[in-house]
């Protein structure tokens, strides 16, 4: 009815010649409308404060667009597009209306406002409106500025060509993210991102650093993550990338956006830690504290989308980092391996959540005394790369000299340094292999860690020391005979922002000079043997070990001859475009062939036996580091001759009688390379006589460990209490529960209580020998059931519900445990093929 009437009364008006006109077209009122710049994500610009009262995000942007119609007819609803595409409506409230909704996608949008009556309607002239995300859907692409001696390249998705850039090298260093070589990079990480709580080291640092953090960790709980910098981070204007004062996201973070708008394959990383942000790490033995930690990763990457996973920089598990009073050898290790599983799982979360993959990373320390105490063969199956910081091997810190970034070990090392085998000048025996690229990563290899998952490092930096006078050298050739006299000076124009270390740039401009030769009385020297360049100053005694474009490509030919991932460099604002370019040309193969190097032959520790006796000559830790062993071959050099078994094998036999006296037989392992190189290597085998002393004294086995424990928690089980009577060196042999992941460390064994749901005793034996005898000793830990609140079966098995590896559900009247990803396989009929595991009765 009110339809024919409206029909019959626009017949009459347009019978009788008079025409409704449609609404006036709406006005946007810029001021009024913010400039039309909304967020999804709203930032503290003017203050700083607790990183939670700075940083809050929405799902959705609050948008309240003013419009005016000061003539003619208004209209009763309004309608806003967006590129064409209903967003809003609601009613006209008179020549002003302030159209307030909420939109979920960022970008950058044509908007148009169109009022309506039952006349018709009528649209406002399009404007430019912007919803911003952190993913930077509402940017333009980053308009670079790359200084131009670095050379193009094209990254492959295969191989890692990484960096790190640094929250604080806009200052100083005036180097922004637009001055990043990107399109040569397949990964940046970005550092660092604090953690809060026990956070002394920072202090180290000097300046307002540890006071911008107590800032940022107001309101925030130990052990979650924030950001240190909120100036540099968000709040900084920056011109060439066309900040505005209202822009809703500014800083280096804007401009990280940006450029993921400009290389969406590249890979920017929040590194979270570093030297002097390391310190709660090290209160993450105890699961709570990874818990939160973990938690708050996940939202971080939440708020901040254009991150692309996690990067770990705890230095260092076990000690050795900036407080030398921090870490945990026998506990930090398995908390690592822990956090790795844990942060695994968050992100294979969030890839399910958010559709997209999340790379799960971790710098590391690759000195022997770093990497024994974590076993990165366990952590590297929750991680897709271990970036090795193959340099700051030898610095300012100490006054003993050496390749700080060298591929192989030098030319200026004692007998026996290299491996660990000898005296050093002290009379000391080495604890281990020097710190060399090839040592560590050999280490990680021995440790079962894939090499296609290890990423090698190059120095953009030199160490540096004063005082190294030619009158210091045992070697006049090689000044790292000499001894250094405290840490490189400099000025910043220098490239020298730190006592001790300097930029290449600056090594290039104020030492090298164009032809690399050497300017300013600094002369420029290579040792073939590390691979390491240096340049020296034989009158001020200035000592500078740095990565320069030989190292590096040869650093890049061993990445390439060990199937390694790839190679990442400290820090880019330090390169003038040199090292990356050589990063390229070495992974590319170089401009010349490697040199083929020696091999080591290692002919095993010298051994006592006592005749009659079969005796193993072991050679089998032999290596070769640019290739492979192609031939053993063993000979006897002095003593009773005896006849060789498989004397072209690793390991070779032999038979030794009784003898009267003791007699020294002195064996020789010769090994050949692939390409015809030999090394020799030599064991000593003492024959005793048959002991006809005293009757061995059997040991006392005694072993400890916590009554009680809760899930999570890292356990050890302790036997070093143990003890011998005649003072023979003991073994230990254990026995450990089936089912729990333990680390097994000589007298102790270490693990994380898993989560059961009732009270559950594990049980340990331990085997003591003297090497004649044994003696056993037992403990038992009763590990708390998981508290779940309540009689009541919460979670109960739901067969439209998705479950992930490691979910828990009941069923049945027991408790279950996933496996992998699955949904509607009932736990009672399927448990017996694998999808589901039975953990228990249920307790509900």
């Amino acid at each position: 009815m009110i339809r024919i009437n409206t029909c019959a009364a626009s017949i009459a008006l347009a019978l009788s010649g008079t025409a409704l006109a449609a609404p006036t077209a709406p006005s946007i009122d810029m001021y009024g409308s913010n400039n039309l710049q909304f967020s999804k994500i709203e930032l503290a610009m003017e203050t700083t404060s607790g990183y939670n009262q700075m940083v809050k995000y929405h799902d959705k942007a609050k948008v309240d667009v003013k419009f005016n119609q000061w003539s003619g007819t208004s209209g009763n609803t309004y309608n806003i597009y967006f590129d064409g595409v209903k967003v809003a409506t609601g009613p006209i409230t008179g020549s002003q209306t302030t159209a307030s909704f909420e939109y979920g996608q960022g970008g950058l949008f044509d908007m148009e406002i169109e009022a309506c009556d039952e006349t018709g309607c009528s649209k406002s002239a399009p404007a430019k409106i912007t919803i911003a995300d952190t993913d930077g859907s509402h940017l333009a692409p980053l308009a670079m500025n790359v200084d131009p001696n670095n050379k193009s390249y094209n990254t492959d998705p295969n191989t890692v060509v990484g960096t790190y850039f640094v929250e604080w090298g806009i200052y100083g260093r005036d180097y922004t993210v637009d001055n990043l070589p990107a399109d040569n990079l397949t990964h940046i990480l970005y550092g660092f991102i604090p953690i809060c709580g026990p956070n002394e080291s920072v202090k180290s640092v000097g300046g307002n650093s540890y006071n911008a953090l107590m800032t940022a960790c107001q309101g925030v709980n130990d052990y979650e993550v924030v950001i240190h910098d909120p100036w540099a981070a968000f709040q900084k204007s920056f011109p060439q990338a066309g900040h505005e004062y209202s822009s809703p996201i500014k800083g280096n973070y804007a401009m990280m956006m940006a450029l993921k708008q400009r290389n969406p394959d590249l890979k920017i990383i929040p590194s979270i830690g570093g030297w002097t942000l390391s310190d709660p790490f090290f209160d993450f033995t105890t699961k709570a504290n990874r818990d939160t930690f973990v938690a708050s990763v996940k939202k971080f990457l939440n708020t901040w989308k254009f991150y692309d996973g996690v990067d770990i920089d705890w230095e260092y598990q076990g000690g050795g980092g900036a407080a030398p009073e921090l870490g945990d050898p026998e506990n930090d290790g398995p908390a690592y391996i822990a956090l790795m599983a844990e942060l695994r799982a968050m992100l294979d979360e969030l890839e399910a959540e958010n559709g997209r993959t999340y790379e799960l990373t971790s710098a590391i320390g690759v000195g022997h005394d770093k990497i024994e105490d974590v076993n990165y063969g366990d952590a590297i199956q929750y991680m897709d790369y271990i970036f090795a910081m193959t340099y700051d091997f030898y610095g300012g810190w100490n006054n003993v000299l050496g390749h700080q970034a060298a591929l192989h070990c030098g030319n200026f090392m004692r007998p026996g340094q290299c491996d660990g085998s000898g005296i050093d000048e002290n009379g000391k025996p080495y604890t281990g292999p020097a710190y060399t690229t090839d040592n560590g990563i050999q280490l990680l290899l021995e440790q079962g860690v894939p090499a296609n998952k290890l990423v090698v490092g190059a120095a953009m930096y030199g160490r540096g020391w004063e005082g190294v006078l030619p009158s210091s050298l045992s070697d006049p050739s090689d000044p790292m005979t000499g001894v250094g006299n405290g840490k490189l000076k400099g000025s910043s124009a220098q490239g020298v922002w730190e006592d001790g270390v300097i930029d290449y740039k600056g090594i290039k401009a104020n030492m090298l000079g164009a032809n690399n030769q050497g300017i300013n009385g600094f002369e420029y020297g290579y040792d073939e043997m590390a691979e390491a360049p240096y340049v020296w100053n034989r009158t001020s005694g200035q000592l500078i070990t740095f990565d320069d474009d030989r190292s590096v490509k040869a650093k890049g030919a061993y990445v390439r001859s060990l199937g390694l991932a790839g190679l990442f460099s400290w820090e880019i604002d330090a390169d003038n475009g040199d090292i990356l370019n050589a990063m390229h040309e070495g992974l590319a193969g170089g401009t010349t062939d490697p040199v083929n190097r020696k091999p080591t032959a290692a002919a095993g520790a010298d051994q006592s036996v006592e005749g009659p006796a079969f005796v193993s000559l072991d050679g089998s830790a032999s290596k070769d580091s640019d290739g492979t062993i192609a031939s053993y071959a063993w000979s006897q050099v002095s003593g009773t001759a005896v006849t060789l078994a498989n004397a072209n094998a690793a390991v070779a036999s032999f038979d030794v009688v009784e003898v009267a006296q003791q007699e020294a037989l002195t064996f020789s392992l010769t090994i050949t390379d692939n390409e015809g190189a030999t090394a020799t290597d030599t064991v000593v085998v003492t024959v005793t006589p048959k002991d006809t002393g005293p009757v061995n004294t059997a040991p006392v086995a005694v072993v400890s460990a916590p009554a009680e424990v809760n899930a999570g928690d890292v356990v050890v089980v302790d036997a070093s209490a143990s003890s011998d009577a005649d003072q023979d060196t003991l073994t230990f042999t254990w026995d450990v529960p089936a089912g729990i992941d333990a680390t097994i460390q000589g007298s102790s064994v270490s693990f994380v209580a898993a989560e059961y749901t009732q009270d559950t005793t594990l049980n340990f034996s331990v085997t003591v020998s003297d090497g004649t005898d044994t003696s056993v000793a037992a403990t038992s830990v009763n590990v708390l059931k998981k508290t779940t609140g309540g009689g009541t079966c919460t979670n109960a098995w739901d067969s439209s519900a998705v479950y992930t590896g490691g979910d828990q559900v009941t069923q049945g009247g027991k408790v279950w445990e996933a496996k992998w990803w699955t949904t509607g396989e009932d736990p009672t009929t399927t448990g017996q093929w694998g999808v589901w595991k039975e953990i228990g009765p249920a307790s509900c």
